[in-house]
């Protein structure tokens, strides 16, 4: 033994520095349901609190989200002065998001608000201290580097999704080093001896050493695992044994503070390289009817209810800050990922339908406040909360038919005038007819309110059983194949659009594809609706609806498909067969439009099994709200995945498996988590999905037309006209975003890609 002191006391100027930290990482619900793990988090906090009161370890790293401490201290409220005292002393260190958000799946505001929340929970706390800590998630958009600078975090850790490069770099602006072997290390965890420990984080260190510089960064935890016990004194002895290494225990601002960031490469900030470790892409188009919940509620809570509030000097900010934090609590990484337990996932519907409820009644009540009807309406009151001139058609629920409108749906129900006078109570004998109308407006301004007497409409679409059309566009079916031509280049695509059915074999965290894609064929074809604003032409396949929706005066179809599924383990995509390969893309991502490579001729299908460790490369990607290829892009609504082959461009639709993580996953070679079986992942009963497609010279339209498929406009009856006001003049060069809880607009600065914060100043 003294021998080993003597050699290691003499050596100790040649060993590379070790900064070591102690963490654990807490998915909220994953595959246990949320109040298991809340007694688990119970019993490894208490722990954590035990051995810093008692000084036997240094500090602890509570993994950069503040959602798990407020669920501990929701228990355990007499632990919050020591919480605040070791916070204070800079031993325990909290923050700065509210939840470890995917950022492919999550709008630009939605993940500024995860920073706001946690940031101001973390002060509260008296945390002052942050790192943009990200390590599981699976892979990185580059709008969250941006978000961090906007909040002077000037630091962040990463781990999956960047290849074999150097372990400290700069992301745009930001100080970034990638945990080369990632957060889970559970080494000193086992109870051998200290030799033994120092054999084998010797070779751990050794695989890290290769892209590190002097100082090493290394993590100690894992998943839910409790703090080591007497951490001091177990790296002490096991300093003991290590030849080329020397570990301090302390956290992950020591690292940052001794590494020279000024040499660092720069990145641009998208992390899709899983050469290196799993992304497990498979997470974009599983459970896709939650993906859809999701869109739909951000854009609505983003783009309507929120500005609308600050707009109009509304007082319904505490009941927006609750939706919003029920949206964050479906955005932690496993939940909005698809990739746990049924029951988890059951609480995320939960979750969606409340915000629902909230954002619907949020929207009835603005209004209500707004203009209050006295007698039968005969004027549209619009806002128009897009970045751009609208006009063509807006659509509102009413118990009376306005003059010129085309009725496109009824239900029974009350009428909003009851429902929302909190003088009346509806009755029995108050359920109406309620009709869902559509009429045509003229232009109108960017962010601005404006009233409309809908005018009598002239038909401009034209519709036969096998085909659909206006001046702009035209889709036509013929011997059972699906034509589009725009009209506008007089260029036809013929074949151009398929559904195709593949085997998939995978699980939640990575598709798995079985077979070559079968094309499902069409038997027949019916006009639907014919209208004067619209028509509709559907397309039958077994256990599919393809409708084709084309109004008067719009440039895009608008397509709508209703699956009723009876497979399992399979995939649906629709295919768009464009006229070459398809060697880049440019999709949307949480910043803004990010431009990508493709290898037109790699097939995932070809290339299986996966070799261990690794996971197969696919020409798979995530998008936000749309994808744009040679003039042709395709807008969706909560359809996140698109997959590149040859000239085919394809958009997932549904994903069906029945399994959390499959030990026999042929594109990834070891498990990605537990095998819990999981019915409801299978997808089964009626599906409905959204999407559009339009012919564009410039790829920054695309914002355009997916504002207006995705519906920036909130529209309402009046009884007489109000007159115009614009809340504020736009930029074409800048695309709004939403509003922080400051009051400042958030803006997408098309020149230079990158978010801007400004004052709105108010017409």
């Amino acid at each position: 033994m003294e021998k080993v002191l003597l050699n290691n006391k003499y050596n100790n100027h040649m060993k590379k520095r070790v900064i070591a930290y102690l963490q654990t990482h807490w998915d909220r619900e994953w595959y246990r349901e949320k109040e298991e793990f809340n007694l688990r988090l119970l019993e490894v906090f208490d722990e954590v609190l035990k051995e810093l009161k008692e000084a036997n370890a240094p500090s602890f790293y509570f993994d950069g989200q503040t959602s798990a401490i407020i669920d501990y201290l929701k228990f355990r409220p007499e632990k919050l002065e020591l919480v605040k005292q070791l916070i204070k002393e800079k031993r325990l260190f909290i923050g700065p998001f509210f939840v470890s958000a995917d950022a492919f799946l999550v709008n630009l505001r939605c993940l500024i608000k995860n920073l706001e929340k946690g940031i101001e929970y973390s002060k509260n706390l008296g945390c002052h201290d942050f790192i943009g800590y990200l390590p599981d998630i699976f892979g990185h958009s580059r709008g969250v580097f941006e978000i961090l600078e906007k909040f002077n975090i000037k630091n962040a850790i990463i781990w999956r999704g960047t290849g074999a490069i150097k372990s400290d770099i700069k992301v745009r602006n930001i100080c970034t080093t990638r945990l080369v072997e990632g957060y889970f290390v559970d080494i000193l965890h086992q109870n051998i001896s200290a030799q033994n420990l120092a054999l084998q984080l010797e070779n751990f260190l050794d695989k890290i050493a290769k892209y590190s510089s002097n100082v090493i960064i290394l993590p100690l935890g894992g998943d839910h695992l409790a703090i080591i016990k007497n951490a001091n004194e177990k790296i002490a002895q096991v300093n003991k044994y290590l030849k080329k290494y020397k570990i301090e225990l302390s956290n992950p601002f020591e690292y940052f503070s001794s590494v020279d960031f000024k040499r660092a490469k720069t990145y641009d900030g998208e992390f899709l390289d899983n050469s290196q470790n799993n992304i497990l892409g498979g997470v974009f188009s599983s459970r896709i009817y939650q993906k859809v919940q999701n869109a739909k509620l951000m854009h609505k809570i983003t783009r309507i209810i929120e500005p609308l509030n600050c707009f109009l000097n509304l007082n319904y900010l505490s009941n927006i800050d609750y939706a919003y934090e029920l949206i964050l609590k479906n955005h932690a990484h496993d939940s909005i990922y698809g990739c746990s337990t049924d029951k988890v996932h059951k609480i995320v519907d939960s979750r969606f339908e409340k915000t629902d409820e909230i954002l619907n009644g949020l929207e009835k009540r603005i209004i209500r406040d707004f203009h209050k009807n006295t007698k039968k309406p005969h004027y549209v009151g619009v806002f128009n909360l897009s970045n751009y001139k609208s006009s063509g058609i807006v659509r509102f629920i009413s118990e009376y038919k306005l003059k010129n409108a085309q009725i496109i749906s009824k239900t029974k129900g009350f009428c909003d005038s009851k429902l929302y006078d909190i003088n009346q109570v509806p009755v029995t004998e108050d359920i109406l007819t309620l009709y869902e109308q559509i009429v045509e407006i003229d232009e109108q301004k960017p962010m601005c309110f404006k009233s409309f007497e809908p005018k009598k409409p002239v038909k401009l679409t034209t519709i036969s059983k096998n085909s659909i059309e206006n001046q702009y566009l035209k889709l036509s079916v013929e011997n059972k194949k699906i034509n589009i031509l725009d009209k506008t280049k007089n260029s036809l695509y013929e074949n151009f659009i398929t559904i195709t059915d593949t085997k998939d074999l995978g699980d939640s965290y990575n598709y798995a594809p079985a077979s070559m894609p079968e094309i499902l064929i069409p038997y027949n074809s019916k006009i639907i609706e014919n209208g004067q604003i619209r028509s509709v032409l559907r397309i039958f396949y077994k256990d599919l609806l393809f409708d084709i929706i084309l109004n008067n005066k719009d440039k895009f179809f608008d397509f709508e498909i209703k699956i009723n599924n009876k497979k399992k383990n399979h995939k649906l995509q629709v295919v768009f067969n464009l006229k070459k390969l398809i060697c880049e893309t440019f999709a949307q991502d949480s910043l803004g439009i990010i431009k990508r490579k493709c290898d037109a001729n790699y097939s995932l299908f070809e290339n299986q099994p996966a070799q261990k460790p690794f996971e197969l490369k696919t020409n798979s990607f995530p998008m936000l709200n749309f994808v744009y290829a040679q003039g042709i892009g395709v807008f969706t609504q909560g359809l996140n995945e698109y997959e590149i082959y040859k000239n085919e461009l394809r958009i997932a639709l549904l994903r069906s498996d029945g399994i959390i993580s499959n030990p026999k996953c042929a594109s990834r070679s070891i498990p990605a988590g537990p095998p819990v079986l999981t019915p409801d992942l299978q997808c089964l009963g009626l599906q409905r999905v959204r999407f559009g497609l339009c012919f564009t010279s410039k790829k920054e339209n695309m914002f355009k037309f997916s504002e207006k498929f995705l519906n920036t406009q909130c529209a309402f009856l009046l009884d007489k006209t109000i007159k115009d006001f614009t809340f504020f003049e736009t930029d074409k060069n800048k695309i709004f975003y939403g509003i922080n809880k400051e009051g400042q607009g958030i803006f997408y600065n098309l020149k230079n890609d990158k978010i801007e914060l400004a004052n709105i100043k108010k017409i």
